[in-house]
C-alpha cells in the first residue's frame, strides 16, 4: 500500500487528495500549445523511504485527438509545468521533495491503475537548488 499525504495535509489547506480541475490560466503557456486540466497533485513516500515525490497529473483529451501531440511534440512541456507550476506550488512545503513527476493522459485513470488503450505520458525530475534536473531513466 502507498503512503500518501495530500497537498492539503502538508500545503494547500482546504485542497483534497483529489484536486480540483485547475483553470487554463493558472498554468503556464506550454510550448507545444496543449492546454491539460490538473487531474490531481499528491505526494508519495516510496514504501523504501528514500525519496519523496510529488505528482502532478494532468488529463488532456487533445491527445487522442490529435495525432503531432506525440512525446518529441510534449517534452518541453514537462519541464516548464516543473519549473513554472510545481516548484512555486512546493516552495511552502514543510517536507522536502526529492523527485516531481509530471504525466500527461487523454483521460482521467486512478493512480496506480492501467488502462492500455490510455495515451500517457510521464517524465521525473529531481529538484535540486531550486531547479528541475531531468532524471533519464
Amino acid at each position: 500500500m502507498r503512503d500518501t499525504l495530500s497537498f492539503s495535509v502538508l500545503a494547500f489547506a482546504g485542497l483534497g487528495l483529489w484536486a480540483q480541475p485547475t483553470l487554463a490560466a493558472e498554468l503556464p503557456n506550454l510550448p507545444s500549445g496543449l492546454v491539460p486540466q490538473l487531474f490531481e497533485e499528491f505526494v508519495e513516500v516510496k514504501p523504501d523511504g528514500i525519496f519523496t515525490y510529488a505528482r502532478f497529473r494532468f488529463v488532456a483529451p487533445e491527445l487522442r485527438e490529435n495525432a503531432s501531440l506525440d512525446y518529441e511534440a510534449l517534452a518541453d512541456d514537462f519541464l516548464v509545468l516543473c519549473e513554472q507550476y510545481a516548484l512555486p506550488k512546493l516552495s511552502d512545503q514543510p517536507e522536502p521533495i526529492d523527485r516531481v513527476i509530471i504525466s500527461f493522459s487523454d483521460r482521467a485513470i486512478e493512480f496506480g491503475l492501467s488502462d492500455p488503450d490510455a495515451i500517457q505520458f510521464f517524465e521525473q525530475f529531481t529538484l535540486k537548488s531550486g531547479a528541475c534536473i531531468w532524471e533519464q531513466f
